[in-house]
């Protein structure tokens, strides 16, 4: 009964005040060099593309349907980082033929090693009531939040790489989904494309029927979608490249990490709505109200990691003439090339967004504001 005592406080104070610190330590990290690992992550991602056309090449491969990165636990578990990547058709896990390679996730899972190293040496100090198997044990246990963060980077990452001609080169089948997760376990869409034809009025209509659980994750790119009542939807993860949404009613629905590049949401209300991560990058927003939403970067409570930081939402290269982002919350927002003419920002949080240089001219700030923003 001592050594169960002497397990649970181990567990309740030790573990989690130290898993904490190297998390925190992963997030500053992660924030600051996103962009370095993101890059690092494409080149990672076009070589699998160059394999996968190689195969294409030689007839040895049909259409790509899925390309999976899978954490290993049993490489953890001897100190290596290597993801599983598996490039394969419709048939999914039962192709007969996948690619496999590897992706180096060190960078994530170095601060994994790290957290387990000073646990291990401390659990010494229990004079043998904390074993290397009670060590292994947390290590496998804890290992899904340092793997979090390869998730977000995959995120963060995708809607430029699948830019890249080595990825518009292969031959694709109608969908296509690049996934994260365990190996021959739970796993989650970073990215999508469907090119099977929808009906527009179909697809508005079910939307509106504003069903729980429905839409996260669901592909309504190159849709016409305009004019409809969105409100209250939730529609984290979802993908609307080149769809227009233009005059539609968004108010208070969920955003996180939605991916609208290229749209149309002329006049869209989608006040009061949770934007974290979302992507709008050249799309056109005139005279769109984002008044009161919620869109900052990072964590947003520290002491009580629960996730990653949120990553910067994008309005990079968007129009955004006569837009309304009242009160609203954009800490760490990327404005880059947006147009900002007679756009309204009056109570919002700006801190550490970034804006073009150019744009000064034409932005109406309060002095507070003026001085937390970055300036590019």
């Amino acid at each position: 009964m001592q050594t169960k005592g002497v397990l649970q406080h181990f567990y309740d104070i030790e573990v989690e005040k130290r898993r904490l610190k190297y998390l925190l330590l992963l997030e500053d990290f992660f924030q600051e060099s996103k962009d370095k690992l993101a890059d690092e992550f494409r080149k990672s991602f076009q070589k699998v593309c160059l394999e996968l056309g190689q195969q294409q090449s030689l007839h040895q491969k049909g259409p790509i349907a899925h390309i999976t990165f899978s954490m290993l636990r049993t490489e953890l578990l001897e100190g290596r980082h290597y993801y599983l990547v598996e490039g394969t058709d419709d048939e999914w896990f039962f192709d007969l033929r996948p690619l496999l390679t590897t992706y180096d996730a060190g960078w994530a899972h170095n601060f994994l090693e790290q957290y387990i190293q000073e646990l291990s040496l401390y659990s010494k100090t229990f004079m043998g009531a904390i074993t290397q198997g009670d060590i292994e044990r947390i290590k496998l246990q804890d290992a899904h939040h340092f793997h979090q963060y390869v998730l977000s980077l995959a995120r963060y990452a995708l809607p430029e790489i699948i830019r890249c001609p080595e990825y518009l080169a292969l031959e694709r089948d109608m969908t296509v989904e690049i996934r994260i997760g365990e190996f021959m376990d739970i796993n989650e869409v970073v990215y999508s494309e469907d090119f099977t034809l929808k009906d527009n009025e179909e697809i508005k209509a079910w939307l509106e029927e504003k069903l729980d659980d429905e839409y996260p994750y669901e592909v309504f790119s190159g849709l016409n979608l305009a004019n409809g009542n969105y409100s209250e939807i939730d529609i984290r993860y979802a993908f609307f490249q080149k769809t227009n949404l233009t005059n539609c009613q968004m108010r208070d629905c969920l955003l996180n990490g939605a991916n609208l590049r290229d749209s149309q949401l002329i006049g869209t209300d989608l006040s009061f709505s949770i934007i974290h991560e979302a992507d709008f990058s050249n799309c056109q927003l005139q005279g769109a109200n984002f008044q009161q939403a919620q869109g900052a970067r990072g964590l947003l409570k520290r002491q009580m990691w629960e996730m990653p930081g949120y990553l910067p939402v994008r309005f990079t290269d968007a129009n955004l003439e006569g837009a309304n982002f009242e009160l609203a919350n954009l800490r760490g927002a990327c404005f880059i090339g947006a147009n900002v003419r007679n756009t309204q920002f009056a109570g919002a949080n700006l801190e550490k967004a970034i804006f073009s240089m150019e744009s000064k001219e034409h932005l109406k700030l309060e002095p507070f504001q003026k001085a937390s923003i970055i300036w590019q």
